[in-house]
């Protein structure tokens, strides 16, 4: 009953995990083939089927045969044992350049080869012989694996017509047991051998003198004839056959995302997993967007709801459970940026050492799915930070009108409470929830600008507007808790300036947003979290500028009446001193009849006036010849001027003399007081 049992054994996926894992992510075919051989040891030595059982006995070699068979260990015994001569081979094809190598490091790299298309023949020919107890599929992937090792070789060779044969034959069968995968993991795993292929498949076209422009199928498919296909795998028809009954009979998972019009390919079999969890992730928090929406639309069309139907629609709408929903969604997208940012770093290596078709045709899709998977984790972390602050701000603002109502109540029962306690209590409230609110919004801002600096958003010029529209509007929301917050411990000024600058940031947002296309604002993605979270309607703009326009009216009457509540009356300010005719003779007496000290003024030398007016210049010109003499008894008027506004200061200056005389001196105290004995006064 044993020996009846199926035998699992994914030839591609045994084969991936092991070169991702020991060596091969960084191409380094050294410590991949010493994997291999430590691997190989490892699985005779508890299969039992060492070489050498002794040092006293003769050596009896030990294969894998079909009969001594009974599970997928014997076959990975072959499997790596075969990719332990490939990892040689391809370990000494990367010295071949080397000056220092002798001359039969060619014929050492065939030989190698050679001996893992050997062991892979051998491989083949026991999963025939188990061909019951092994799937369909997993039979073409090994089969595929021989292939492409023999075309390989014919492509190291330089045999150009073989290699072409071999490698489009495998390229076919490959791309069948792709299209015929039972999940999408496999298929991502078939398509990485596709992309193995397909460069030595389009040398050997171009070195026939074939057409290549329209890519490698069309020519694997011409040369890939029935005849040819028979001659290299034998029952091909039904093998084929086979493979897609047994996909018809699971349902098979499919992977199709695309973004801002971008379909993303994902050919990493790690990609792709990571990929799935996070596409079931968004599918999970759209459902719960589209329920919310319909519970909604539901109460509309309803009419008028109970109070317990509304409060249970906000414990749905921003309770705990969705919460620790979007919180379980931002660690399985987490996991998957730090996968999708190490594949691209290892895709940038292996370029920087070789530069190979497969690898550059990689790099953008990796890129793609990368900015893809952050563009959803900053999306969602800002929805889920926007539901925060609505959750907050809701409940400070039943908290408000509870205390509010228990105040007047208890006001109205005893008339003996000071009415103000209740704003009290609530400024103390929101003194602890405003800056916890700031912190959120600044994780906001944050969010956006990482979204804003993606390479894929830079590009989308309508995507990368509407975002710098979201982060001035997030920059108004946040000022204007910042300046409810200064207004809490009484920096009215700064409370004002910072309601002037969130002003400006809305004033900013609404002109950003305004160039925006009409297609671009009416585009909806399939999955698009961000404009969920900020959609910037109008009645959004209309509700913020009214807030900003209501606590402006509020912060300037609270510093008011913070002053006071009084201005100085007209006849209390000293209008005198200020007026620019203070050097007069009227405000001189006013300053005279309400005895205000005048101290003396700070020089202020004016170049202009001083050449124009502060000179005679017709005293001068007449010095000078210019003019004929005048009369003594005339003078400027200037002069005049400056003669008589120092007689007024000399004036004033000997009457606050008087002034000081007519004080009565306090009479120093006489006596044999302690005083007079010990110290002075």
């Amino acid at each position: 009953m044993a020996d009846s049992a199926p035998i699992d054994f994914p030839v591609l996926k045994i084969i991936n995990e092991a070169r991702s894992t020991y060596g091969l992510r960084h191409q380094d075919f050294d410590r991949y083939q010493s994997h291999c051989s430590t691997k190989v040891h490892h699985l005779r030595r508890k299969l039992g089927l060492t070489q050498v059982a002794g040092k006293q006995k003769k050596y009896t070699k030990k294969d894998v045969t079909s009969m001594t068979i009974t599970g997928s260990k014997h076959l990975q015994l072959v499997l790596f044992d075969t990719e332990r001569a490939w990892a040689q081979s391809q370990h000494i094809q990367s010295t071949l350049s080397q000056s220092t190598n002798p001359a039969t490091t060619k014929h050492h790299l065939l030989k190698r080869l050679s001996r893992s298309i050997l062991r892979a023949a051998h491989l083949v020919s026991l999963v025939e012989s188990l061909a019951s107890r092994i799937s369909p599929n997993q039979r073409a992937q090994t089969i595929a694996y021989h292939l492409v090792l023999q075309g390989q070789l014919a492509f190291t060779k330089q045999s150009h017509s073989q290699g072409l044969d071999t490698l489009s034959v495998a390229w076919v069968l490959l791309n069948d047991v792709a299209n015929n995968a039972p999940a999408a993991t496999d298929e991502a795993l078939t398509n990485e051998m596709i992309d193995d292929v397909e460069p030595m498949l389009r040398f050997c076209a171009y070195s026939l003198q074939l057409d290549t422009s329209k890519g490698v199928a069309p020519t694997a498919q011409i040369i890939a004839t029935d005849q040819l296909k028979h001659r290299f795998v034998p029952g091909y028809a039904d093998l084929i056959e086979q493979v897609k009954k047994e996909a018809g009979q699971s349902e098979r998972e499919k992977l199709d995302l695309s973004w801002r019009g971008n379909q993303i390919e994902c050919r990493s079999p790690e990609l792709v997993e990571v990929m799935l969890k996070v596409h079931s992730a968004i599918k999970t928090l759209q459902d719960g967007l589209v329920k919310r929406s319909k519970r909604k639309q539901k109460k509309k069309a309803a009419g008028e709801a109970t109070s317990s139907e509304v409060n249970r629609a906000k414990k749905d709408a921003i309770g705990a459970r969705r919460i620790s929903t979007f919180d379980k969604a931002l660690s399985v997208m987490s996991d998957a940026e730090g996968i999708a940012r190490q594949a691209v770093e290892d895709n940038k290596i292996v370029l920087s050492k070789s530069h190979s078709p497969r690898f550059e045709a990689s790099s953008s899709p990796l890129q793609l799915a990368h900015s893809y998977i952050v563009y959803q984790l900053l999306s969602v972390r800002t929805l889920r930070d926007v539901l925060l602050i609505k959750e907050s701000s809701s409940k400070l603002a039943a908290r408000e009108t509870k205390m509010h109502r228990k105040e007047q109540d208890f006001i109205e029962r005893t008339n003996g409470r000071n009415v103000h306690k209740a704003n009290q209590k609530i400024c103390k409230r929101r003194k602890k929830v405003y800056p916890s609110l700031i912190k959120i919004y600044n994780g906001i801002i944050y969010s956006l600008e990482q979204v804003r600096d993606l390479e894929d958003v830079e590009r989308d010029g309508q995507l990368a507007t509407k975002v710098e529209a979201q982060i001035a509007f997030v920059r108004a929301s946040r000022c204007l808790y910042l300046s409810r917050t200064y207004a809490l411990i009484n920096e009215f000024a700064s409370a004002l300036a910072l309601n002037a600058r969130a002003k400006l940031y809305a004033r900013e947002a609404r002109s950003t947003l305004s160039t925006l296309d009409d297609e671009d604002m009416d585009h909806v993605d399939e999955i698009d979290f961000l404009a969920e979270s900020l959609p910037l309607r109008e009645s959004h703009f209309a509700a913020l500028d009214a807030s900003l326009n209501q606590d402006y009216d509020r912060f300037a009457n609270d510093w008011f009446n913070a002053t006071g509540g009084r201005i100085h009356e007209p006849e209390d300010l000293p209008v005198g001193a200020m007026s620019l005719e203070a050097s007069s003779g009227t405000a001189s007496k006013a300053l005279k009849k309400r005895k205000i000290s005048r101290k003396k003024k700070v020089p202020f030398y004016d170049i202009a006036f001083s050449y124009v007016t502060a000179y005679d210049m017709d005293e001068i010109a007449r010095r000078a010849g210019l003019l004929g003499p005048v009369e003594e008894g005339v003078t400027s008027p200037t002069a005049d001027a400056m003669d008589q506004g120092e007689a007024e200061e000399a004036e004033e200056e000997e009457e606050m003399e008087e002034e000081e005389e007519e004080k009565p001196v306090k009479a120093k105290k006489s006596g044999w007081g302690f005083g007079s004995l010990f110290g002075r006064r």
